[in-house]
């Protein structure tokens, strides 16, 4: 038992792997498979044709290109090989020249047809033939032709008789050989009826075969189209006769004809499902309408208390307007005072920035002072020791005269000792004397002017040293100016912090005030708002009083809908009881 249940399952299995071989996603699909089969099978039977015809047109032209003419070679050979001995025997017989030339040129002839039949298939058969017809011919040259030639014309007769031998043998083998080529053509022949038999046979048995399978592939597609959709004419009729009580149609195709299958059934299901659902829901309405009716007398009742309700709230909503209107005046005028006190606030505040101005600008200033005063006090300390300096140099430059003025003594010294050994030398120290005159004069100036530079520099020695005293005494002023100045500046920098402080305490009173006049304005409007809002809800009470009178008409209006809404849902249960929802 176990064996068969094993087997059974391996057989659904192959079943089914069968089924997924031919199960398509398309109808197209599915037609154009079949079409490819046949397809497939013509096209084979095309190429077996082409395949036979190839076979017997090659064996045809093997038979036409190479059998023929190598049979009509064989027979020209033969001719040839006979009129050629018909020549030698008129020849030896009546001595005619033309003879023997009509002899040499069918020998040559005779020579092509050899070359051609050796450079067929038969080549090594025909050589022993073509040894032979060489002979032949040598044997006719030598022995006949020669021999009438040279007068023996006895001799030649005689070896007519060996040629008619030789003749005999070399025919007897080209028959032979003429009757294997008819041989080998009538067997290539009977095969080539017969290869065109079996391509006949083939070929009807393969249109047979296509012709089977085509029907086979088109009974297979239109059932597999056809059969589902009967079966879907028919779950539809069902539905439209009401009967949803059926299972779904199996499907285990992936084409449009399953796409119309899974979408049958859902419609089927869906359809079920909403029908259960208007049935639930219209039993629901049914008793949700009674309820309504019920709760429409309830509330008309209710309304009748709301309307007087609603009286005593709008004359206690008139009250509370009036006093939200005497309180909007109150505050009215405290935002008034507010304001005043504000403006005044902004103008102390606008002087106290002024005031800041100017103190920034006198301090600015005093900054300036200062550091002008840094400036002056960095010019006259640079002029004193520039002054310093310049009496220094002018040292420098006394020093450097007082070597001058030696140099010149010295210089005149020189020059009175030239003069006096010029004298010694006499008549040729004349012109070095000359030489010497001059530089002891041009000594006498230098120390002349040595003299005047001496009283000029100590002039200007003088007159430094008064600047730089003059310029020590202004440096000290300078120096106290200028601590005086960073004194005044320190001062103006506390009175101008004050000032900044006092402005900002200003600053904070000014906005202190404009956020209460813009609280005031707030509460101001609220009030009017409140006022507005009271006016607004005594109206609106009004209002609501009278809806709620036109709500208890209305309610009677709902209860005769409900009524109305009761009678619809009675129909709807009897539509609905025509279709079958369970077996």
């Amino acid at each position: 038992m176990k064996l068969f249940s094993n087997l059974k399952k391996n057989d659904q299995r192959k079943f089914k792997s069968r089924r997924n071989i031919f199960s398509f996603k398309s109808i197209r699909a599915r037609i154009m498979f079949g079409f490819y089969i046949v397809i497939a099978l013509v096209v084979y039977l095309s190429i077996s044709n082409s395949l036979s015809l190839n076979s017997i047109g090659e064996d045809t032209r093997n038979i036409i290109e190479e059998e023929l003419p190598l049979l009509i070679t064989n027979e020209k050979l033969q001719i040839n090989t006979n009129e050629r001995v018909s020549l030698v025997r008129s020849y030896v017989l009546f001595g005619e020249s033309k003879d023997l030339e009509r002899f040499n040129e069918l020998t040559e002839e005779s020579r092509k047809l050899e070359d051609v039949m050796l450079q067929s298939n038969v080549a090594d058969e025909f050589e022993i033939l073509a040894n032979k017809s060489k002979l032949l011919e040598n044997y006719i040259q030598s022995n006949v032709f020669e021999a009438y030639n040279q007068g023996r014309e006895d001799s030649a007769r005689i070896n007519l008789s060996t040629v008619n031998r030789m003749t005999d043998e070399l025919i007897s083998g080209y028959s032979e050989l003429g009757v294997n080529r008819e041989t080998s053509i009538v067997d290539q022949g009977e095969d080539l009826l017969s290869s065109a038999n079996s391509s006949i046979i083939v070929g009807i048995v393969i249109s047979l075969v296509v012709i089977i399978f085509s029907i086979i592939i088109a009974y297979i597609v239109s059932n597999r189209i056809s059969k589902p959709i009967r079966k879907v004419s028919n779950r539809m009729n069902a539905i439209a006769n009401g009967d949803l009580t059926n299972d779904p149609m199996v499907n285990r195709d992936q084409d449009e004809v399953g796409q119309l299958i899974d979408s049958t059934n859902k419609m089927s299901e869906n359809l079920k499902d909403l029908l259960g659902e208007i049935t639930n829901v219209s039993g629901s309405v049914s008793s949700q309408s009674e309820t309504l009716t019920k709760a429409t007398n309830e509330v008309e009742e209710g309304s009748n208390q709301i309307a007087s309700t609603m009286q005593e709230l709008s004359s206690g909503a008139e009250a509370q307007a009036n006093h939200a209107s005497e309180l909007a005046s109150s505050m009215s005028d405290f935002s008034e005072k507010v304001y005043q006190a504000n403006e005044s606030g902004e103008s102390v505040y606008g002087s106290s920035q002024e005031i800041l101005v100017l103190t920034d600008e006198g301090s600015n200033a005093m900054n300036l002072s200062i550091k002008q005063m840094g400036i002056i006090d960095g010019i006259v300390k640079n002029a004193v020791e520039k002054v310093s300096g310049l009496d220094k140099q002018s040292q420098e430059i006394t020093k450097l005269i007082g070597v001058i003025k030696d140099i010149a003594d010295q210089t005149n010294l020189l020059a009175l000792n030239a003069a006096i050994e010029a004298a010694r030398a006499g008549e040729h120290g004349k012109g070095f004397a000359v030489v010497a005159d001059e530089v002891r004069k041009l000594a006498e100036q230098v120390s002349l002017s040595v003299t005047d530079i001496t009283e000029i520099v100590g002039s200007i020695q003088r007159e430094s040293n008064n600047v730089t005293e003059s310029l020590t005494g202004g440096y000290k002023e300078v120096e106290n100016g200028k601590n005086q100045i960073v004194s005044t500046g320190k001062t103006f920098e506390q009175i101008n912090n004050s000032l900044k402080e006092m402005v900002d305490e200003i600053k904070l009173i000014s906005t202190n005030l404009s956020g209460i006049a813009s609280n005031s304005d707030l509460m101001n409007k609220a009030v009017e708002q409140i006022a507005s809002v009271s006016e607004e809800s005594a109206a609106g009470i009004e209002q609501t009083s009278a809806s709620v009178q036109q709500t208890g008409s209305s309610m009677e209006e709902v209860a005769s809908s409900a009524n109305q809404l009761q009678s619809l849902t009675e129909s709807l249960n009897g539509l609905i009881s025509k279709f079958k929802l369970k077996v």
